[in-house]
């Protein structure tokens, strides 16, 4: 029997960081809603179902030093990835491994977890495969527990769909690996939209997708489109299937999916009003964004909270800033448009967190809306989902030791020539996004080679030569070593003088 069952498993899958899988993002996105955080808000044992690469896995346990973590994947490089990087990091408190979800289930458990988190698997496993990871959260979960699942679903997948049906069809008919035939399929795709085929004459929506699918990792779009199993599920069909577990849904992981004023158009604001029944009011809600893939936030049997015990609980929450002031966007994406936040409401609150990790009282207390923390709140929202600003959630900040020792595995795979996308803060208990440019600075600092910017230049270019590369400028490289020296003095001056103290602040180094 073939152990892939259908599953991309010749290429890896990429190794990133999804910020919705840690738990202080969900204990906040409860909170949001004026929700129970449950046991997410001071968690002490997480599984993640399907870890992929482990990365994030592995990032998570390094910023939460006093959790527990596990890891499920069937696939045995993903494992192996994982223990090199926990490894290399010498963390101590996760383990992953090699199992499928049905052995998993088998072997049962007696509710020891807080958190599970379940990251764009449902949609690519089959049904056997789905019901294990419900049998392992009625096993494992405990009361007042938090799952997170995210999925394809519709209706945003409808006129999209046939693409990917057309790419599976290519595979059946052409032996070889994945790479291969996801070369192929992309190929004659391409020719048809070209060729003015009728599909995508129309659905627009579908040739602007196929576009931006061009644009994408080759990895993650043979296992997004290889797949054997690929489900689109509506929302009520994954109200029903994690009901069996004693599961309910809480929040959309997505911040501004769960403020209706962002989230439909105002049209039919009215008709979401009207709707008492919760389920009816999501799938609406999906239909008025035209929703295409969901982050869920299940709990087993939350309480809710009164309007005392949430401002108690928003009183414990403080709040840090993750990029230089000057450079904070009131541009936030939502389910819908854009969204331009008001500067007068944010400039007070920005101006505190750019001095300091700042407590909601007093974000209150600058706050222009004086006695109204719903809008603050919403405020936060914003700047939480954009990634400008994080929560911390649960008190005390965790021991910098294992996150600062991650992080330098982090810069050492940089050097290997392998660039992960995030750094871990255990001030924050979750991941930092960085890139190349970021990393390169992070490596000169731990390298004693950023006393200044010209000599963190050149260190960089020696490790990009080092990795075979050289700088790129308007796509092109820049083979001349002056003017590469140059570029990466401009490129390198942000991070190095204001990226470092934020990193500092945050307990990243």
């Amino acid at each position: 029997m073939d152990w892939t069952r259908g599953y991309i498993a010749d290429v890896g899958y990429t190794a990133g960081f999804y910020r919705e899988t840690a738990p202080s993002h969900m204990a906040f996105a409860a909170l949001l809603m004026g929700r129970s955080p449950g046991r997410a808000y001071r968690p002490k044992r997480v599984l993640e179902l399907g870890f992929g690469q482990g990365f994030g896995l592995s990032l998570l346990a390094a910023a939460n030093p006093d959790v527990a973590f596990e890891g499920y994947d069937f696939n045995p490089e993903h494992v192996a990835h994982a223990r090199r990087l926990i490894q290399d990091a010498e963390l101590q408190n996760v383990t992953v491994t090699e199992t499928s979800f049905e052995e998993a289930a088998a072997r049962g458990g007696d509710n020891d977890l807080d958190v599970i988190a379940v990251h764009g698997i449902l949609s690519w496993v089959d049904a056997v495969a789905g019901d294990a990871i419900v049998a392992i959260a009625r096993q494992r979960l405990q009361p007042d527990g938090m799952m997170y699942v995210s999925y394809n679903c519709m209706p945003g997948w409808a006129p999209l769909a046939p693409i990917r049906q057309f790419m599976l069809q290519v595979k059946h008919r052409h032996a070889g690996r994945s790479e291969r035939q996801l070369g192929l399929a992309l190929d004659l795709i391409t020719k048809l939209k070209a060729g003015n085929a009728h599909y995508f004459l129309a659905n627009p929506s579908a040739a602007q997708h196929l576009e931006q699918m061009l644009k994408l990792d080759r990895v993650y779009l043979a296992h997004e489109y290889l797949d054997e199993h690929w489900k689109l599920f509506q929302f009520s069909d994954m109200v029903t299937m994690l009901g069996a577990a004693k599961l309910a849904f809480l929040a959309s992981a997505t911040l501004p999916e769960n403020l209706d004023q962002y989230a439909v158009p105002a049209a039919l604001s009215e008709l979401v009003a009207q709707t008492d029944d919760p389920i009816l009011k999501e799938t609406i809600r999906d239909y008025a964004s035209n929703k295409r893939f969901r982050r869920d936030l299940f709990a087993r049997g939350s309480a809710s909270l009164t309007s005392t015990e949430h401002r108690r609980l928003l009183t414990e929450l403080k709040f840090a800033l993750v990029m230089p002031r000057e450079q904070v966007s009131l541009q936030f994406g939502g389910p819908l448009t854009m969204l331009t936040g008001v500067p007068e409401l944010y400039a007070p609150l920005l101006d505190l967190l750019a001095s300091k990790n700042a407590s909601f009282d007093e974000l209150m207390e600058v706050f222009p809306r004086s006695g109204k923390p719903g809008i603050l709140l919403d405020c936060l929202g914003l700047l939480v989902h954009s990634g400008q600003v994080l929560p911390i959630v649960g008190g005390e900040a965790a021991d910098a030791g294992p996150a600062q020792r991650f992080n330098r595995a982090v810069v050492k795979s940089l050097k290997a020539g392998r660039i992960y996308n995030a750094l871990a803060s255990p001030v924050t208990r979750t991941g930092i996004g960085v890139g190349e440019v970021e990393l390169l600075a992070l490596a000169a600092v731990f390298d004693n080679q950023a006393e200044d910017v010209e000599t963190a230049a050149r260190y960089a270019l020696s490790l990009l030569v080092g990795m075979g590369k050289r700088p790129i400028n308007d796509g092109k490289l820049v083979d001349d070593d002056g003017e590469a020296l140059k570029l990466l003095e401009e490129r390198l001056r942000v991070p190095l003088q204001d990226r470092v103290p934020i990193w500092r602040r945050l307990g990243v180094l």
